[in-house]
């Protein structure tokens, strides 16, 4: 599916600067061990030298939300990245408020697009700035699958180390 997308998203037309798209997720198993990533997509490719990982420090418990908020707010402080035309966030309407109650908060205007999934964590629709989400569609996509696919492995990575304690 991937595969696919990137070879859709290549041959779309994001102007001089590029169009970056920044994508978010968070993993945790019953609220244990709760990381957050970002995964950056420009002109419709991935850019895998420009993720980031997120060990999450301000909560004990299960509330992906909140562990979002501390996410986007901390990315936020690095004002040496440039920052996003689009962020997409998986999930629903909630996670697409947390997302825009902190760039409310620093004064940032940046579109925020919410991937909703089916029974089977596929992509069956994309809340928030509609008119982006119909025209960067493709790159929405893989930007998301490449959090959720780059949370795993973190999570899972960071499971594995608190076993061995």
């Amino acid at each position: 599916d991937v595969a696919l997308i990137k070879t859709k998203t290549t041959s779309e037309n994001f102007g001089d600067k590029g169009f970056r798209i920044e994508s978010y997720d968070i993993a945790h198993m019953a609220g244990k061990d709760i990381v957050g990533v970002m995964t950056v997509v420009l002109n419709g490719e991935a850019q895998k030298s420009e993720y980031r990982k997120f060990n999450i420090r301000t909560l004990q418990n299960q509330n992906d939300p909140a562990a979002l908020k501390e996410v986007l707010t901390r990315r936020l402080e690095h004002s040496e990245w440039r920052l996003p035309d689009l962020i997409v966030v998986d999930g629903g309407s909630v996670q697409l408020e947390a997302m825009y109650s902190v760039l409310l908060e620093k004064g940032l205007g940046i579109p925020v697009v919410s991937v909703v999934k089916d029974t089977r964590h596929k992509a069956k629709g994309i809340l928030g700035k509609t008119d982006l989400g119909r025209k960067h569609k493709n790159a929405i996509i893989l930007a998301n699958s490449e959090a959720h696919r780059f949370v795993l492995a973190f999570h899972q990575k960071k499971r594995g180390k608190s076993f061995l304690v």
